[in-house]
């Protein structure tokens, strides 16, 4: 297969330097999550949920606070992409994305994106677009690398809630949290 159109953009990208997310975008926390699994947010706040090998966490991604914690093991509904809250999400069922698939949106209410990209593989680099600024378009905006997952951890999800306030990475080993006021 023809890719030599790409080599413009590959050259490109291969330049960018990792550079803290812009503006609104702030980090928030990094938690460490050993043998994470899958996470899913709450459809009307900022609340995520992890699942991990240990349990089961929520995370107040406003604040990076985990304000729920329960360790015993959960592997029920998984295979649906679904899992029970705890905490302040209990009784209610949330879609999950992780290591057995799914995923959270890419996008936001405003066109904010990320996009995942592996040109030295096996290091991802994730990319976060401004509103209407598309990767492969004529629309190319000016995105940073904001944020790299090396060989020493595996991603198992990477998106927006659904309100678009805040974004998470996790990986096998931890839950990077950025957020923003309003969306």
């Amino acid at each position: 297969m023809q890719t030599n159109h790409l080599d413009p953009l590959k050259k490109q990208l291969r330049a960018l330097q990792q550079v803290a997310p812009p503006s609104p975008w702030r980090r928030i926390a990094i938690i460490a999550v050993g043998g994470l699994r899958s996470v899913g947010f709450d459809r009307n706040s900022e609340l995520l949920l992890v699942i991990s090998s240990a349990g089961r966490g929520v995370i107040d991604c406003r604040t990076g606070e985990k304000v729920a914690r329960d360790d015993d093991e959960y592997y029920e509904n998984e295979q649906f992409l679904e899992a029970e809250g705890i905490g302040p999400l209990q009784g209610q069922t949330v879609r999950i994305s992780g290591l057995l698939g799914g995923g959270l949106p890419i996008s936001t209410p405003d066109a904010w994106s990320v996009e995942l990209v592996s040109l030295d593989w096996p290091v991802k680099d994730i990319l976060l677009l401004e509103p209407f600024s598309f990767l492969y378009g004529s629309l190319y905006g000016k995105p940073a690398i904001f944020y790299k997952i090396g060989a020493e951890s595996e991603l198992r999800a990477c998106g927006f809630s659904y309100t678009g306030n805040s974004l998470v990475i996790a990986t096998s080993s931890d839950v990077a949290v950025f957020s923003r006021d309003g969306g």
